[in-house]
């Protein structure tokens, strides 16, 4: 060889076939040397490129267990973090026939995730929300709230638009109380009247010997005052 020679050099095959059962590939390294010392581009050399990958068995697979993993799903948010799924199965390779097993039988194998972050834009400036609280009556009309915030992905801002801004507080369960009241009780006593201005009816004897006179005082206080309104 000349004092420009340039020569074609590669590493060993790999000792390790990339299938652990079936065919694979081991790998190589190829390199274009002038004078055993400067690496030169691969277009650089004469002759053939020698090759860096050839085929290799290990052998048949006989009931060999692994994980199989999906496409990863759609990103649940359009702007912002969201998370995406994939589908994971454990399979057995017998010798090419593959078959979904119980993936129990692959927990001796470190599992794929099933499950990871995404993020496909920035959400920019918009209103965020709580979800709202517990109503404040359960009838005759209360009120809920919820907090409402400006926010630029997850630092507060001031550049949203207030003419677009979340209710924070709402009227609910406005429907009229209804007493749970026997229709067919009586009173048997002859002053129940009395009973009621005493505020008796709280006692179940007098409760149910002033039960009309008691039921109407109970719907009395049932009906909403001015005050709720």
């Amino acid at each position: 060889m000349g004092a420009c020679a340039r020569s074609w050099f590669t590493s060993l095959w790999s000792q390790r076939c990339s299938a652990e059962c079936g065919r694979g590939n081991r790998t190589r390294t190829t390199v274009c040397l002038m004078d055993h010392l400067t690496e030169l581009p691969l277009d650089s050399c004469e002759g053939k490129r020698p090759p860096e990958v050839t085929s290799c068995d290990s052998g048949p697979c006989q009931n060999r267990l692994e994980w199989y993993t999906g496409p990863w799903g759609q990103c649940s948010a359009e702007c912002g973090n969201g998370t995406q799924t994939r589908r994971v199965a454990c399979v057995s390779d017998n010798n090419g026939h593959i078959e979904v097993v119980d993936h129990l039988k692959c927990s001796s194998l470190p599992q794929p995730v099933t499950a990871q972050t995404c993020r496909l834009k920035p959400c920019g400036v918009q209103w965020y929300v709580t979800e709202w609280s517990a109503c404040s009556r359960s009838c005759n009309g209360g009120y809920r709230v919820r907090e409402v915030r400006c926010l630029a992905d997850i630092t507060p801002s001031h550049r949203c638009d207030p003419s677009l801004t979340p209710e924070s507080r709402e009227e609910c369960n406005t429907q009229p109380c209804v007493a749970e009241i026997n229709p067919l009780c009586s009173d048997q006593y002859h002053n129940c009247m009395v009973v009621v201005q005493a505020r008796l009816c709280v006692y179940p004897y007098y409760r149910n010997v002033c039960c009309a006179a008691c039921s109407h005082a109970q719907k009395k206080q049932l009906k909403p005052q001015k005050h709720d309104l």
